[in-house]
């Protein structure tokens, strides 16, 4: 028994660390600001269900995309969560749990179970990497989980009926690959997945088929409904097939960092693929190696439809961490099906020993992306970023960072209407409301400080950017945000958090992030004063 511990012990580390280093990530990268698409997607989108349009937006596209489950998500997280986005990081979390459970549990129909707790350990170690991170720390990206996790339960599901035709199996099928046609555009392939996963397996009887099929059409055509067909720049078939390959082979440039390495392994991927189809139809008839065979087949449609709408933007677009979701989806569906495949070998166990230690060893460096110190200098931008629009600011070179200045600037004012997002905590209200009042009737004081900087804001001649740093000597440390004070009334305001090592040794050690960064009110430099709030 101990020996069973131990080695349990030794297999699941790597997973444990991979998951335990993605939350950490998650929660360090995490910003409550909307950033690109959240500004219509979620923000306005809430902002028109105010103003009374209650269900339309629920349907309205989202690029190419009908993401009407996402928006549900993004409801929820506007109604009951102040549309900060943590609800929905939480999610994005707790779906990549799903992806992961899933594949666990087509390894435990698929292998014997020893094998499918060791492959589940090792497919823990894709679905949780830091590659993905831009799904992960984008309260945007939901969608991008469930195209892939419901086709996934679709599939799985209906091989359970075929395996055993146990009636409720058949209409969870359906039931996930209706609802994927509420996730991206390519969730729409689940359906004829389905269909094609009947016809290959000998099941397709009259009246299910005809079922399916009614469903499939009342599916498109309710998707179709009003659809605006968005042009892409055009590109060309070698443009195309290049963006296909380095997409499929997209994990491995952040290994190999060589172009044409990374597109081989695209290729290999494409002829793993295609060997497993041979095997079906030579005769491999489990119907989960069939599902499976068809989810790699669902990435690679996937693959081929960004091919064709993205490639003229370059290979680095088939790069982008939100493509690596599908693509390590795709791996550890392979694994499942070769582990399968080559069952009654005596080298599998050890072919899945030595993926279990070179994986993590390949994904090891991009995970420790979690720690970068980016992360939360770039959420720490963009709440300055947010202070600014939050304060009236038009300064378009920071509010272009988020998102176009000419949405931002009006959405800003709708978010601050409604008391919506970010613009409605706390810090950002006490802000916006302490501008024009004396600092005394606010509880502001004097405080240790000094102005490095002062920048005239190009495209707004009323406000001035200011740097420097502040310290609270009363209560020996730093605030959160300080005052500008010119005039004897409240003109501006910053955010703290800048790391000042020469404050630190100057003035107090815990002062080491007393650098800020705000704006004010265009006046005499010498006329500012800094104060912090009680």
């Amino acid at each position: 028994m101990s020996k069973k511990i131990l080695t349990s012990a030794v297999w699941a580390i790597a997973p444990v660390f991979f998951v335990v280093t993605t939350i950490i990530g998650a929660l360090r990268w995490f910003s409550p600001v909307p950033f690109w698409d959240m500004w219509d997607g979620t923000l306005q989108f809430y902002i028109e269900r105010l103003q009374g349009n209650r269900w339309a937006p629920f349907f309205e596209q989202a690029n190419e995309h009908r993401i009407v489950l996402s928006k549900i998500l993004f409801w929820i997280d506007y109604r009951f969560f102040g549309g900060l986005s943590e609800f929905l990081v939480a999610v994005n979390i707790a779906l990549m749990f799903a992806l992961w459970a899933a594949l666990c549990w087509a390894a435990m129909l698929l292998l014997e179970r020893r094998m499918a707790w060791l492959c589940g350990a090792l497919m823990c170690i894709p679905c949780f990497s830091w590659l993905q991170a831009e799904n992960i720390n984008w309260g945007y990206q939901s969608q991008f989980y469930l195209a892939y996790l419901l086709p996934l339960l679709a599939l799985i599901s209906m091989g359970r009926w075929i395996r055993e035709p146990v009636e409720r199996w058949f209409v969870i099928a359906i039931l996930f690959g209706v609802l994927s046609a509420g996730t991206m555009a390519n969730g729409l392939f689940a359906l004829p997945l389905l269909i094609i996963m009947l016809v290959l397996s000998g099941r397709s009887t009259w009246p299910r088929m005809a079922t399916l099929l009614f469903i499939t059409a009342l599916t498109f055509g309710a998707w179709a409904y009003h659809y605006q067909i968005q042009h892409r720049p055009g590109a060309t078939l070698l443009m195309r097939v290049e963006f296909l390959l380095t997409f499929l082979g997209g994990t491995f440039s952040f290994v190999f960092h060589q172009g044409y390495l990374t597109a081989l392994m695209g290729a290999a991927a494409i002829g793993a693929g295609g060997y497993a189809a041979i095997r079906w139809i030579r005769g491999e008839r489990d119907p989960i190696f069939l599902a499976l065979i068809l989810f790699v087949a669902h990435v690679g449609a996937a693959a081929v439809a960004a091919a064709y709408g993205r490639a003229y933007f370059g290979l680095s677009w088939a790069l982008a961490g939100r493509y690596e979701t599908p693509v390590l989806l795709m791996y550890s569906a392979l694994l499942l099906i070769f582990v399968h495949l080559f069952r009654s070998s005596v080298s599998t166990r050890a072919v899945v020993a030595t993926l279990s230690v070179v994986t993590p060893i390949i994904l090891f460096a991009p995970q420790m992306g979690a720690f970068d110190p980016a992360g939360p200098a770039r959420a720490a931008g963009r709440m300055q970023i947010a202070l600014g629009l939050n304060l009236g600011v038009k300064d378009d070179a920071q509010a272009g960072q988020l998102y176009l200045p000419e949405r931002v600037y009006p959405e800003t004012a709708d978010a601050i209407r409604y008391g919506l997002s970010v613009f409605a905590t706390p810090l950002m209200r006490n802000a916006r409301e302490a501008i024009g009042r004396r600092p005394d009737a606010l509880g502001l004081y004097a405080c240790p400080s000094f102005i490095d900087t002062t920048a005239a804001v190009a495209t707004d001649s009323r406000y001035v950017s200011v740097g420097g740093w502040a310290f609270d000597d009363r209560r020996k440390t730093v605030p959160p945000i300080i005052f500008l004070v010119a005039n004897g009334v409240v003109s501006g305001a910053a955010l703290t958090g800048g790391e000042r090592p020469d404050v630190e040794k100057a003035v107090n050690p815990k002062a080491v992030n007393a650098g800020f960064s705000g704006y004010a009110l265009k006046s005499d430099r010498s006329a500012l004063s800094i104060y912090c709030p009680q």
